[in-house]
């Protein structure tokens, strides 16, 4: 009897499909199998030596003891790729616990059972040519649960992945989505810009990091703006102005490092216009701390990414495809698609007072800069019960009939009021290059997502990404041209029940899917596809190693157990805590309230 007719026996007996497929694939002639010098098989593919040339067991022991020596009963081992199964076979020596095969290759898997003897492999799992979500579907099942992929431990054959590099790749990401999707008690610094529309965007993010568990830390830079605005008046020298703004902005990113060393973050995260230098970028990935920014933006328009993007560890887009090659071409591959959202706290119904329904109300409004393609379409709507908010628009006769509070900027609060008060919101985005409605436009902004969630309805020029985020006709509506935005207008303002109904249905959906917290989410599953550790674990005061510390001290255990999932605890956050408790003081609560007022007499006295 042979390799194969002996293999055939027990794989029949384990999985009669997978026998008849294996049976079924050829042996790729580019495959060559020699004897080692220890005299076993190895196997060369193309220009790629997968094991040893001259010990292929001793190589796979020296692999496996390296890779299992960490190991718990309660581990999930993955072992990615076979060869001809000599690592696998050293590793089932050194754990009988779960162990799952992945090798997408069957001619692998048929070169191999022609070779070696491979009945160590009837007591594992065995994922062998099936598709990466097949893939996935099989570690679940084996976990238990979608949620449980921390037991999950990857082994790699790196000759293996070679042969499939992207599959092994893509399958790694997804496994470490999985595994860190429960990840709490991150240290997140949220970096806003010092003004603009994208100082709330970073807003809403560090308080959808919140909700998600997390410890945020807000540089908040608007604090700066007014000496932003008070550096135009101190020279009328442009140099000047440029030098002070560029020291202004070197300020802001420095006290990124601070903050984040300080409070021993995970992550920095950033958003169109949050201030950053080269040097700082370096300096946090010095200390292993991974930064994100989102840039909420038109890419074509604002072109500031060329020099900004390669900075970045993870880069967020609101468009798809041409973008995304284009920061390919410049190096920048971690990149992710992440549409706008709203926030249901911020952006949601209420009920207006007379006064405020007469300040805000009107059949048809909107909000935004007055970009050149509004300009020509608003003109044209001044003869309508129209208000016009926000800033940057022309002085014409009939711009000035329907602009509001003479070109001020809106606060969010108000903006919600708008949204609320309008029967009719229009959501024209904006553009540099079109009278109208870009015909290729592609982002959809952040109001197309709050006044859904505030329950107003709104026309919207068409974009090509909006079918992905909305069901046109049911949960909004859309126009190609000024003539069309006439006729819907008139259209529903004669319809208001049709009106109520697709504004109800925008809300359900942005409350479904599209709020600041999935799209946090769905942003901390990409980073942590990449990050394995996070950078706070390694430090000293994280809870997790404070507590394994503390493990043979019952009372000490039990006043740290307060702090757990929160991350890096100081001594000031214990003394905090104990201060806000009633009854007697335990000894280590004692020895921590004193050691917070030696550590206040010590800033006092400047000793540190």
């Amino acid at each position: 009897m042979n390799f194969l007719q002996h293999n055939n026996l027990w794989l029949r007996q384990v999985d009669s499909a997978l026998c008849e497929r294996v049976n079924r694939t050829a042996v790729n002639q580019s495959f060559k199998v020699t004897p080692a010098r220890s005299g076993t098989p190895t196997l060369r593919i193309g220009s790629i030596q997968i094991h040893s040339a001259y010990d292929p067991v001793r190589e796979a022991e020296s692999m496996a003891e390296k890779s299992t020596e960490k190991l718990s009963a309660n581990d999930v081992i993955v072992i990615f790729g076979l060869g001809l199964g000599y690592l696998t076979e050293e590793v089932r020596k050194r754990f009988d616990g779960k162990i799952i095969l992945i090798e997408p290759d069957l001619s692998v898997v048929k070169l191999a059972m022609n070779e070696r003897s491979m009945g160590f492999l009837s007591s594992m799992t065995l994922v062998l040519g099936q598709s990466l979500q097949e893939t996935v579907n099989a570690i679940e099942r084996e976990c238990g649960s979608a949620t449980d992929f921390t037991r999950v431990k990857i082994i790699q054959h790196p000759p293996s992945i070679k042969l499939n590099p992207e599959y092994f790749e893509e399958l790694k990401r997804t496994v470490n989505a999985r595994r860190n999707t429960n990840v709490t008690g991150l240290g997140i610094l949220v970096v806003t810009p010092i003004y603009g529309g994208s100082l709330p965007v970073a807003r809403y993010c560090a308080s959808a990091f919140e909700k998600l568990g997390h410890r945020v830390e807000t540089l908040d830079n608007e604090i700066y703006n007014d000496a932003r605005q008070q550096i135009d008046q101190i020279s009328g020298n442009r140099d000047h102005r440029n030098q002070l703004t560029g020291l202004l902005n070197t300020l802001m990113a420095e006290s990124i490092t601070a903050r984040a060393l300080d409070r021993a973050v995970d992550l920095v995260f950033l958003t169109a216009q949050s201030p950053m230098t080269p040097d700082v970028a370096q300096e946090l990935k010095r200390h292993k701390i991974p930064t994100a920014f989102w840039f909420v933006e038109d890419w074509q328009l604002f072109t500031y990414w060329q020099q900004w993007a390669p900075l970045y560890d993870y880069f967020f887009t609101i468009q798809k495809d041409a973008f995304p090659a284009a920061l390919s071409r410049i190096g920048v591959n971690k990149t992710m698609y992440l549409p706008m959202a709203a926030d249901p706290q911020v952006h949601q119904p209420v009920t207006l007072k007379p006064e405020e329904i007469s300040e805000f109300g009107s059949d048809v409004s909107h909000i935004g800069a007055g970009y050149f393609n509004r300009q020509a379409v608003f003109s044209g709507l001044s003869d309508l019960d129209f208000k016009l908010w926000g800033n940057g628009w022309e002085d014409t006769t009939s711009i000035r009939k329907v602009l509001q509070r003479e070109g001020d900027r809106i606060t969010v609060e108000d903006s919600v009021k708008i949204f609320n008060a309008s029967r009719i919101n229009i959501n024209l985005h904006s553009s540099e290059f079109h009278r109208g409605v870009n015909p290729d436009g592609d982002f959809i902004n952040p109001r197309t997502f709050e006044i859904a969630a505030c329950g107003g309805f709104q026309l919207t020029d068409q974009r090509s990404l909006l079918p992905e985020l909305f069901e046109v006709g049911k949960e909004i509506t859309t126009f190609k041209h000024e003539s069309e935005l006439r006729y819907l207008i008139e259209h529903y303002l004669q319809h208001p029940e049709e009106r109520r109904s697709i504004a109800a249905n925008a809300r359900r959906r942005v409350l479904m899917e599209h709020t600041y917290e999935m799209r946090m989410a769905e942003a901390l599953n990409y980073i942590y596809s990449y990050e394995t550790t996070p950078a706070s674990r390694r430090h000293p005061d994280h809870i997790d190693n404070l507590l394994e510390e503390a493990e043979n001290d019952a009372e000490l255990t039990e006043l740290l157990s307060r702090f757990s999932g929160t991350g890096v605890v100081t001594v000031d956050d214990i003394a905090v805590d104990i201060q806000s408790r009633r009854g007697e003081i335990s000894d280590p609560e004692t020895i921590f309230l004193l050691m917070h007022e030696f550590r206040n007499w010590a800033k006092e006295k400047e000793l540190f």
